[in-house]
């Protein structure tokens, strides 16, 4: 009794060991190879890993930056109704935006910005301001999406609260309160979401500087003071323009 016992368990150990080693033996020959035919047809091509995945993992690159920085000379020229000045920049502008479209290939925005700056550039061109001021702000939207990808960069948070800056003062400058009320707590909600992602050793102190004077704009505007404004508009810049020159080809 007791050897019969002793057999059934040598059998099922053999049994065992032969299922383990049959399952380690294909552990240790790697991955099944790929078939050449399923049940409906040929299965999916192998591809590498896209490159917009690898680019999520890098900075993004620095004429994204300096694309922001020529948007805000285009910008003051169309608003101050300099347009020698507004022309010089837009061949900035457009300049960079032929490089950055070379190394951005088929991404999220290129299409859209194409068609911006040219709207942009047929508007300088016949000093249309409204029409300037938009396709500026369409373009510098799209690079936005461009810069997404960029994970690690805040280039696409700097460009919206850029473009939110912008907003603003187009309004301010057309003297139409209500509107520019409105953009500033666009500008408020846009400054809030972006915050924590631009929160670096090194630029804290521009962050906490940004934070109040966006703040502050938006009680100037209430209060429908220009002169404060302007003020603010003043320290906005300089702080935005030194988060962007921190960050660039970071």
């Amino acid at each position: 009794m007791q050897a019969s016992i002793q057999v059934k368990f040598v059998v099922l150990l053999l049994l065992f060991l032969q299922v383990g080693l049959t399952g380690c033996g294909s552990l240790l020959s790697g991955p099944a190879p790929k078939p050449e035919i399923g049940p409906s047809g040929k299965p999916a091509e192998s591809k590498p890993n896209p490159a917009a995945f690898l680019e999520r993992f890098i900075s993004a690159p620095a004429e994204l930056y300096d694309l922001e920085a020529s948007a805000g000379v285009v910008f003051e020229g169309i608003n101050k109704g300099d347009w020698a000045q507004a022309q010089a920049g837009l061949v900035t502008l457009q300049t960079l935006w032929q490089e950055t479209k070379a190394a951005a290939g088929e991404k999220k925005g290129v299409k859209e910005a194409d068609a911006a700056i040219e709207k942009l550039t047929a508007a300088i061109e016949s000093k249309k301001v409204t029409d300037s001021y938009e396709s500026l702000i369409k373009f510098m939207a799209s690079i936005s999406d461009i810069g997404k990808s960029y994970k690690l960069s805040p280039v696409a948070d700097i460009i919206a609260v850029s473009n939110g800056i912008r907003n603003v003062s187009f309004y301010i400058e057309d003297k139409d309160w209500t509107k520019a009320a409105a953009k500033a707590k666009e500008l408020q909600g846009t400054w809030e979401k972006v915050k924590p992602s631009m929160e670096q050793v090194g630029i804290l102190g521009e962050i906490t500087k940004t934070h109040a004077v966006v703040n502050q704009i938006k009680d100037a505007i209430n209060a429908e003071n220009k002169g404060a404004f302007l003020e603010q508009e003043a320290n906005i810049n300089e702080s935005m323009g030194k988060i962007r020159e921190f960050f660039r080809g970071k």
